[in-house]
C-alpha cells in the first residue's frame, strides 16, 4: 500500500510537471489585419480579458485576450504612440506619444473617454499608482509631471535632473516614484511632497526602463550600457548588475517571484532569476527587436500571462510557468488499489 501511494505521488508529480512545460512552450501570435504597425506599448488587463496594443500609425488596438481578435480601434492621435497604462480596477486604458498628448479610453466600449493633459514634449513613459490616484507623465524632457487622472490637477513638476526620461513606476506602496533617463541615475521621488528621496549611479548610459520588484526591496533598471541593474533598496551596498552580453535591452517586466523578463535587440525575451542571477527561461519567436513586455499572473498563482510586441510589428503571448515544480500530495486516505 506505501509503494502505491508513493508510485501515485510520483505520477501526479511528473503529469503536473509535464503539463507546467508544455505551458511553457505556448506561444500565440495576435493575427492583425491590413497594414501592420511596429509595436511601441502593449498593456494587459488586470483580468486577463483584453490586452492593449499601439505603435507607429496612430491607432490603440484593443483586442479579446482568449480569442486573438481584434474588437477595437481607437483614433485620436496624430503621432506615434509610446506608451499605455490601465487604470486599476477598470477598463480605461491611458496612451501618449510623441503628439504630447494623453488621451483616456474605454477599452471595453471602444470609446474615447476625453483628453486629460497635453504636453510640450514627446511622452515616452506614462505610470500610474496603483491605486490609481496618480499619474506619472515622463518623455523627452527633464520634467516629469505627477497630476491626479481624473481631472488633471497637477500635483507636482519634478525637475528629473537629466532628461530623455524613458523609465518610470511607482511603488506598491504608491508613494514613492522612480525614474529613469539619459544620464543613468536612478532616483526615487516623494509622490508626497516630489521631493527627491534617493539618487542611485546605475549605468553609464541611458535608462531604458525599470520595475520594482519583490515587495519594493528591489529596483530593476536596464540600460543601452548593456547590463541590468538590480539595486537592493534595503541595501544599496548588496546592488549588483548583470551584464546581458551584446544586446541593448528595450523593455523589462516584473514576473513575479523575484522574476523579471527582458526584451531587447536580440529579438529574444530572456526570464531571469533574480536571486540565481541566472536566466530560467528563453523566448524564440520574433524576428525583430521586442519593444515592449507586460505580464500578468494566473488567478491560481501558478505562472501567468506574458505579452510582447516588436520592431517586426507582431504581438504574441506566452505562457510562464511557476519558478518550482508543484508538489501535489496524495492522501494518506488513498484507497488501496483492487490489484
Amino acid at each position: 500500500m506505501k509503494k502505491i501511494r508513493t508510485f501515485l505521488y510520483i505520477a501526479v508529480l511528473l503529469l503536473l510537471v509535464i503539463s507546467v512545460s508544455a505551458e511553457d512552450e505556448f506561444s500565440r501570435a495576435i493575427p492583425f489585419d491590413g497594414d501592420q504597425p511596429v509595436i511601441s506599448t502593449v498593456s494587459l488587463h488586470a483580468e486577463g480579458k483584453l490586452l492593449v496594443t499601439a505603435g507607429d500609425d496612430y491607432v490603440v488596438r484593443v483586442w479579446d485576450l482568449t480569442s486573438g481578435t481584434q474588437i477595437h480601434q481607437l483614433k485620436g492621435h496624430s503621432d506615434w504612440i509610446r506608451t499605455s497604462v490601465f487604470l486599476p480596477n477598470s477598463n480605461h486604458i491611458l496612451t501618449a506619444g510623441d503628439d504630447g498628448n494623453v488621451l483616456l479610453f474605454d477599452a471595453s466600449q471602444g470609446q474615447l473617454e476625453r483628453k486629460v493633459t497635453t504636453v510640450d514634449f514627446s511622452i515616452s513613459r506614462l505610470a500610474v499608482s496603483p491605486l490609481g490616484k496618480t499619474l506619472a507623465v515622463a518623455g523627452f524632457s527633464n520634467r516629469v509631471l505627477l497630476m491626479e487622472p481624473k481631472d488633471a490637477t497637477i500635483l507636482h513638476q519634478i525637475d528629473a535632473r537629466t532628461d530623455d526620461i524613458r523609465a518610470a513606476a511607482f511603488a506598491e506602496t504608491g508613494k514613492v516614484l522612480a525614474t529613469g533617463g539619459r544620464d543613468g541615475f536612478l532616483r526615487l521621488w516623494s509622490v508626497d511632497s516630489g521631493q527627491l528621496l534617493c539618487e542611485v549611479p546605475a549605468h553609464r548610459r541611458r535608462i531604458r526602463d525599470l520595475r520594482f520588484v519583490a515587495n519594493d526591496s528591489l529596483l530593476v533598471s536596464i540600460s543601452d550600457d548593456r547590463t541590468m541593474f538590480v539595486a537592493d533598496l534595503d541595501n544599496l551596498a548588496g546592488s549588483f548588475r548583470i551584464p546581458l552580453g551584446s544586446v541593448i535591452p528595450f523593455a523589462l517586466a516584473n514576473c513575479g517571484d523575484d522574476e523579471v523578463a527582458i526584451g531587447g535587440t536580440d529579438n529574444q525575451i530572456s526570464v531571469w532569476n533574480l536571486g540565481r542571477q541566472t536566466v530560467r527561461k528563453v523566448f524564440q519567436g520574433h524576428a525583430g527587436s521586442v519593444t515592449s513586455l507586460d505580464y500578468i499572473p494566473r488567478p491560481n498563482g501558478l505562472g501567468g500571462t506574458l505579452v510582447s510586441g516588436s520592431f517586426d510589428t507582431s504581438v504574441r503571448t506566452w505562457r510562464l510557468g511557476p519558478v518550482s515544480p508543484v508538489r501535489v500530495r496524495v492522501s494518506e486516505q488513498t484507497p488501496p488499489s483492487a490489484k
